[in-house]
């Protein structure tokens, strides 16, 4: 039952968002020619060149919204699934469904249920990764497992250190890691080369950290507090063991990301099932067995407000799909387009046909056409997203003058007509 409800939050309203600038870089990296696929890699993103290459099956059916988010609302149903199997295996079959049904209902594992990124699929082999690991031994099968958990995304291994305080067989579960890290070995190479690229923009977490997760995670700075509350209260017996380290990976990157950052909100969703098995086992343990349902209830009534904003087209950090239609709308023929940054290029091209229509300009061409759109993007507007094309800039300002702003959420672009 829970990952047929974690299926239909997954699926709806799926298409309704815009793909930004993230999921822009997943939808063209596996639909464009393996050729410059192995191109985008070699400057970004080879931490992530398994997910694009799983991706690829599915661009070649379609590159709509639906078609590319449906693999990570597939793996967040599995995720669901597997929640409420861990919970019948340590608890009981009532706090394995609950748990399953608070982890479909939080708003945060829905934003990455539709978000082309390697996110879902993280979350559900990490869940795979511990009932291997806690119910079946299978250690061989879990070194798999997470070998597929650190190709997906690196960060995931961190939960490898929860594990060690669970594993039931230490020495096995050493052998697992010396087969892991074989696997591993190769991405750890790829990961240093591109470590200022992929990790280069985060900083160190401050106290706005703890409320700005708590609105990720259920929309809302205080609605996390019956949620944690749950979750203290079933913390116990052999489902608090396995879940509490799982959940407290969460204030951990944190406090890691102090020293050298590494933290982001979305880089920690793995953890969440954690959370979630906790707060399934404290509903378990409410009397009489019916405020179980109720406070489920409640839970899931706090959440409706962000479930409902998650599901508008400007709801994403970009809305690259109105920004296309807004160029499409104010072009003319002859007109220029000027990439601020080569990646722009890339974020903006998910939405093509209004970029095929303009020339595509170099810094040294400016002066040859009479208006030139310039792509960019930051927070609105700024000379300052400039830097990196001081020629480009200087030309404008010389024998240009803007004419048109319009931002879409992070990204915009402007209108230059010749004086």
């Amino acid at each position: 039952m829970a990952a047929v409800v974690a299926l239909v939050i997954g699926l709806w309203g799926v298409g309704v968002p815009s793909f930004w600038r993230d999921e822009s870089v997943s939808a063209l990296a596996a639909s464009r020619p393996i050729g410059e696929l192995w191109d985008l890699l070699g400057h970004m993103d080879r931490v992530h060149a398994l997910y694009y290459l799983m991706l690829r099956p599915v661009a070649w059916i379609s590159t709509s919204e639906l078609a590319l988010r449906l693999p990570s609302v597939l793996a967040t149903a599995a995720a669901a699934y597997g929640i409420a199997a861990l919970g019948r295996h340590l608890a009981s079959a009532r706090a394995g469904l609950l748990a399953g049904l608070v982890f479909a209902a939080l708003p945060m594992v829905t934003r990455y249920a539709q978000e082309v990124r390697s996110y879902a699929i993280v979350t559900a082999l990490a869940v795979l990764a511990t009932w291997l690991l806690v119910t079946r031994r299978h250690h061989a099968g879990y070194a798999a497992v997470i070998v597929l958990l650190g190709w997906c995304h690196v960060y995931g291994l961190l939960l490898v250190v929860a594990h060690a305080f669970v594993a039931p067989d230490r020495r096995r579960f050493g052998q697992a890691l010396l087969i892991a890290g074989a696997g591993l070995a190769p991405l750890a190479v790829l990961a240093a080369g591109q470590r200022g690229v992929q990790l280069g923009w985060l900083r160190s977490p401050t106290w706005a950290a703890l409320p700005a997760f708590a609105q990720e995670v259920m929309g809302s700075r205080w609605g996390i507090v019956p949620l944690l509350g749950l979750a203290l209260f079933g913390a116990r017996g052999a489902l608090g063991r396995v879940a509490g380290p799982w959940a407290l990976l969460i204030p951990l990157s944190m406090l890691i990301s102090l020293v050298y950052p590494i933290y982001s909100p979305r880089y920690v969703l793995f953890a969440l099932p954690g959370v979630a098995l906790l707060a399934g086992a404290g509903l378990d343990r409410l009397r009489p067995r019916p405020l179980a349902w109720a406070g489920l209830a409640l839970l899931a009534a706090l959440t409706v407000p962000k479930h409902l904003s998650l599901r508008t087209p400007d709801s994403r950090p970009d809305d690259l799909r109105s920004m296309a239609a807004a160029l499409l709308e104010r072009q003319r023929p002859g007109d220029a387009v000027l990439y601020v940054d080569a990646t722009y290029k890339w974020f903006a091209g998910v939405y093509a046909e209004p970029y095929r229509k303009l020339i595509e300009l170099q810094p040294g061409d400016i002066g040859e056409h009479e208006r030139v759109w310039v792509v960019s993007g930051g927070r609105k507007h700024q000379n300052s997203a400039f830097v990196e094309t001081d020629r480009a800039y200087l030309a404008l300002q010389k024998s240009y003058e803007a004419r048109y702003y319009k931002d879409f959420g992070y990204s915009w672009f402007a209108l230059y007509v010749q004086k």
